[in-house]
């Protein structure tokens, strides 16, 4: 699948280098290669970009909301009315109910043609350029770092140096910070008092640090470092309180030159978070080690062929639409088929009339050999119907028949066969009376149950024998009472008996 790929070339328009990625395999490029089927992206410095977070009212209608931003930017960034911008922006989760929170980014685009200038005379084309900050976003779109935590992004660059918030995944925030590596070039060799050529700094701070076996390096390094982490500290302490963050989980500290050696130290002492590389477990092979923008912004290049979204592409050297898509080809491809559709609508016409014709003759033909069909097919459905009505009167007539004789045979076989079965249960009912001392006063009989009233001089006889019926699973025995008749002397209970296997 990687090896499908469109062909990306990363451009650092500030050192004029460019690295070709192509089958998972990155290495140095010419900018004047230009190639028309490559991928070209570019990013800026943070330096160049006025950022900021702004609210709109939820009343603004989508249509006007570009409109409304636009002028948000001008006044909420104080930017120059006389001078053209590119507004970048993008909403922000927000809990108030009234106003939508959205971050805003200017760029200056006199600034943006003068950065490029000496590029595009080489190249015809760049399909994308973006805020240095916002190439990050890609190292979660491709899952190199998880959407859970509040991270903080540091990177050291020649003329620049940004300071990056993501939370979730999503950019909060980014500004650019007063210590690149050109100035800190600057700020040491003023506190040693002497020249020391930026190559020499670079590998100072890289290879040796404040392990530096020169005692006056290892004290001017101290004190740099420590202006610097503490003018880090404010910064982030700043956007903590601006944007709600409680707390700081990942902090990535890198440069385009390596890491600096020992700077964790100060990551721990002055902002109390420990901190990470920024280099990241990309699968991309290089022969040596790579400013880690290219890295980024080959992950922002695919993920951008993927879905087209320039919500963050700035460009305004973007490669013009094919032939199709452009609007003086549309015109053009519209006139061209209006001509030719005039000329041969006349011709098309008259064949099609012909064809209607030959096509009415073929029907009238099918249909007069059709209407012969159906014309035999309804006769023969008619006598098929008579001769269907027939056959279910008779058919009628034996079912009635049929259900007389079933009804006969069942009620011979009840009084065969129930009427034996009673006279046996009974007969075995009495001997169970009999045993007990009990007298029988009448019997009442359904199909399935029977009501015997019995009476004796003892109640205790007849709960005795209510007993010894219950015992019996063929019946089911119930009384509602046992009471007494003063007249006669005795207890009297009518005993309700279920037949179960009746």
């Amino acid at each position: 699948m990687e090896k499908n790929r469109q062909a990306i070339v990363t451009i650092d328009p500030y050192s004029k280098t460019a690295f070709l990625y192509k089958n998972n395999e990155i290495k140095t490029t010419k900018i004047d290669k230009f190639k028309k089927s490559n991928f070209y992206i570019s990013y800026i410095y943070t330096k160049d970009v006025i950022s900021a977070s702004v609210e709109i009212s939820q009343n603004i209608p989508e249509e006007d909301l570009k409109d409304v931003i636009e002028i948000k930017a001008y006044e909420e960034l104080g930017l120059d009315s006389a001078t053209e911008y590119e507004i970048l922006y993008f909403e922000t989760s927000s809990t108030d109910e009234k106003n939508r929170q959205f971050n805003i980014s200017a760029l200056n685009k006199n600034l943006l043609q003068e950065d490029f200038k000496d590029i595009v005379k080489k190249i015809k084309y760049i399909d994308y350029i973006t805020p240095a900050p916002f190439l990050i976003k890609s190292l979660y779109q491709k899952e190199i770092l998880e959407s859970e935590s509040v991270d903080c992004f540091i990177y050291f660059q020649e003329e620049d140096t940004f300071l990056a918030i993501y939370k979730e995944g999503e950019y909060v925030y980014s500004k650019s910070l007063q210590y690149s590596l050109k100035t800190m070039t600057e700020k040491f060799c003023e506190y040693v008092g002497e020249r020391i050529d930026e190559k020499d700094f670079y590998n100072l701070i890289v290879n040796e640090g404040l392990k530096s076996p020169n005692f006056s390096y290892q004290q001017a390094l101290m004190k740099l470092y420590g202006e610097i982490f503490l003018y880090i500290n404010d910064v982030l302490s700043f956007a903590k309180r601006a944007y709600n963050i409680e707390y700081i989980h990942k902090l990535y500290i890198g440069s385009q030159i390596g890491l600096f050696m020992g700077i964790d130290e100060y990551s721990k002492n002055y902002l109390d978070l420990d901190s990470l590389e920024f280099k990241f477990n990309i699968p991309i092979k290089a022969p040596y080690y790579i400013d880690q923008l290219h890295y980024l912004m080959i992950l922002t290049a695919q993920v951008y062929q993927e879905n087209l979204d320039d919500t963050f592409n700035v460009s305004p050297f973007r490669r013009p639409p094919s032939f199709k898509h452009r609007p003086a080809g549309k015109l053009i491809i519209v006139t061209a088929a209006a001509a030719v559709l005039s000329m041969i609508y006349p011709l098309y016409q008259i064949g099609y009339t012909a064809k209607l014709e030959y096509d009415l003759h073929e029907l009238n033909k099918k249909y007069n050999e059709v209407y012969a069909k159906t014309s035999k097919l309804r006769s023969e459905l008619q006598k098929l119907s008579q001769e269907k009505e027939k056959i279910l009167k008779k058919y009628q007539n034996e079912k009635n028949k049929l259900v007389f004789r079933e009804k006969l045979l069942n009620e011979i076989y009840r009084k065969k066969v129930s009427y034996p079965m009673k006279a046996l249960i009974l007969s075995d009912l009495f001997q169970n009376i009999n045993r007990h001392d009990t007298k029988v006063l009448s019997v009442d009989n359904n199909m399935t149950n029977l009501t015997l009233t019995v009476y004796s001089k003892k109640d205790k006889r007849i709960t005795e024998l209510i007993k010894s019926l219950a015992k019996e699973t063929k019946y089911d025995i119930s009384t509602e009472e046992i009471k007494k008749d003063d007249n006669k002397s005795v207890y009297i209970s009518d005993i309700k008996v279920k037949l179960n296997e009746y």
